[in-house]
C-alpha cells in the first residue's frame, strides 16, 4: 500500500491530466491493498478520489465493489446495499428499492419465473449464451456481495 501511496503522490493532482490509467490503477488497486491490510481511512481516501472524478461508471467498478466489500467487513449493511443499489442505478441497470416487498408483490414475481422456466430442465439453462454485457456482469457480481446482507436487513426486499 505503500507504494501505492507513494506513486500517487509522485504524480500528484496533475495525475489524472497527464497519466489517466495509470492514476486509476494506483488508486484501484491502492484502496484493494488497504482494504486487506485493514487501512480503511486511505482506502476511503484512493475510493472517494475515484468516485468523484467524472470518468465512465464501468471505470468505478473496482473501487465501488471494494467499498461495499469494506462497508460489508465492519458491519454496515445498510450502507452497502445502498452503495450497490447506487452503483446499479448508475450503469443502467434495474436496482429494487430498499422496502420491504408485499406478499402479493412475492407471489406474483414467484409465478413470473414459474412460468418463465415451465418445461425447461437444467440443462436448457446451462446451455444459455454467455452473459458479454460488462455492465450486467458488474451488476450481478454487485448482487453477489450483497446476498446474505439484504435478507439480514430486508428480507423480503
Amino acid at each position: 500500500k505503500v507504494y501505492f501511496k507513494a506513486g500517487h503522490d509522485a504524480l500528484g493532482s496533475r495525475g489524472w491530466e497527464g497519466d489517466y490509467s495509470t492514476m486509476l490503477d494506483l488508486c484501484s488497486d491502492g484502496a484493494n491493498a488497504c482494504f486487506l491490510t485493514g487501512d480503511f481511512d486511505t482506502m476511503n481516501e484512493f475510493i472517494d478520489e475515484v468516485l468523484s472524478k467524472d470518468i465512465d461508471t464501468k471505470e468505478k467498478y473496482r473501487v465501488s465493489e471494494i467499498k461495499v466489500k469494506s462497508l460489508l467487513t465492519v458491519g454496515k449493511a445498510n450502507e452497502a446495499i445502498n452503495a450497490a443499489l447506487d452503483f446499479r442505478r448508475q450503469l443502467g441497470l434495474p436496482a429494487p428499492q430498499k422496502k420491504p416487498a408485499s406478499k402479493f408483490t412475492i407471489i406474483r414475481e414467484y409465478i413470473r419465473v414459474k412460468k418463465l422456466l415451465k418445461g425447461k430442465i437444467a440443462e436448457d439453462i446451462a446451455n444459455l449464451p454467455e452473459l458479454d454485457d460488462e455492465r450486467y456482469e458488474m451488476g450481478q457480481r454487485m448482487n453477489e456481495h450483497l446476498a446474505t446482507s439484504v435478507y439480514r436487513v430486508e428480507p423480503t426486499m
